[in-house]
């Protein structure tokens, strides 16, 4: 059986994923969705389902910091895996990481009770740029601040201050498709293009690249589907 395990960036849920999950399992994947529990559900940790069959596929897809907290296991046992905005060190190793430093101190001081539901809604709103919050996500944007787990927030929030990071996360023979907004007001592009450089020098195959255009750091108007089959040369997703 084909699998899927996604998982979602800091300050979102599952259901980043609403759409593409139902084109996969439409086709019959079987797709499990990681949750931090940032809000109303407690976290959720799956796990590959074991088969013994051959020929199969194991597929990570992982947002932003996603990869950074996932299971390790499950990135090192994957077939393939779908990079989207992603990055090994948010903070740059250049000039400019005092600025980067700045804007993360002032994001920090906001997880709070009192000022984190309109912290996330501003985030959100940014990541989508240049394009509308999708509908999907209006559930987040639109929370009441009382369920909204601030704690667990601010711990993976601090994940983005780790620099120098080994890239450990893949086999070296595990196939990499890497997709990056060119409009994101998120991740800056060199921090993505670090990551990018150091995949092609760690894996065995080289990162299958796909740049957008008109899109930001959450995807809104591309079938990220159809790349991923494309990309794999499936037929309906397999």
């Amino acid at each position: 059986m084909n699998q899927i395990i996604s998982q979602h960036g800091w300050g979102l849920d599952h259901s980043v994923w609403d759409k593409l999950k139902k084109q996969f399992i439409k086709n019959h994947w079987i797709w499990q969705d990681n949750d931090r529990g940032y809000f109303s559900v407690s976290s959720k940790r799956v796990n590959w389902i074991k088969d013994n069959s051959e020929g199969y596929l194991r597929i990570a897809i992982c947002h932003s910091l996603g990869i950074h907290l996932i299971n390790k296991n499950i990135l090192k046992e994957a077939t393939h895996i779908v990079l989207i905005n992603s990055f090994n060190n948010f903070i740059p190793t250049n000039n400019q990481s005092k600025l980067t430093l700045r804007t993360l101190k002032k994001m920090e001081k906001k997880i709070n009770p009192s000022e984190v539901n309109f912290m996330l809604r501003e985030f959100i709103n940014r990541s989508f740029l240049p394009n509308k919050v999708d509908k999907s996500l209006k559930s987040i944007v639109e929370m009441d601040k009382g369920i909204i787990n601030t704690q667990k927030l601010l711990n993976d929030f601090k994940k983005l201050y780790l620099q120098g990071q080994k890239n450990n996360f893949f086999s070296k023979y595990t196939e990499i498709l890497f997709i990056q907004s060119k409009n994101d007001l998120i991740l800056k592009e060199y921090a993505s293009n670090e990551f990018i450089e150091m995949l092609h020098k760690s894996q065995f195959t080289k990162p299958k690249l796909v740049e957008l255009d008109r899109e930001g750091h959450l995807i809104k108007n591309i079938d990220i589907g159809e790349i991923i089959g494309n990309w794999l040369k499936l037929s309906n997703y397999g």
